[in-house]
């Protein structure tokens, strides 16, 4: 089961309310196509205190942290249990967002010592474990 395109397109624009009209809509865009397939979609903050689109699957999960700016915004997607990610890199540039690159990225360690903090009590119950698992892997 796949999440509400309504309820996607909503977290998508909270996410790029703070980007320039352009490349807000550009990231909307890469977001309702890269995260359609999920379960879950939260908004999550980085230890940096980015602000993160975390995707939840009963397969894998997908995070995205991007501010608008510069050239490309990454996707990181993995399967549960594994320790490599696949990283995509898509040109903000460009409306129809090609991939510039994708490359394997170890996900133990990728964002330093601290996992994106996702505040449990705001998960559904049924969220909880498929969010566990995919920071399971980031740790």
């Amino acid at each position: 089961m796949a999440i509400d395109a309504d309820a996607l397109s909503s977290l998508a624009s909270q996410y790029t309310k703070g980007m320039t009209s352009i490349r807000g809509r550009r990231v909307q865009r890469l977001l309702k196509r890269e995260f359609a397939g999920a379960e879950y979609v939260l908004l999550v903050l980085l230890v940096s205190g980015m602000p993160a689109v975390l995707g939840l699957s009963a397969s894998g999960a997908a995070l995205c942290a991007t501010d608008g700016r510069g050239r490309q915004a990454s996707v990181i997607k993995w399967l549960h249990g594994s320790e490599q990610g696949i990283e995509t890199a898509f040109d903000l540039l460009k409306d129809s967002l090609p991939a510039l690159a994708t490359k394997c990225v170890p996900l133990p360690g990728l964002f330093g010592n601290a996992r994106p903090d996702v505040m449990s009590r705001a998960l559904p119950p049924q969220a909880r474990g498929l969010a566990s698992a995919a920071l399971a892997a980031l740790a």
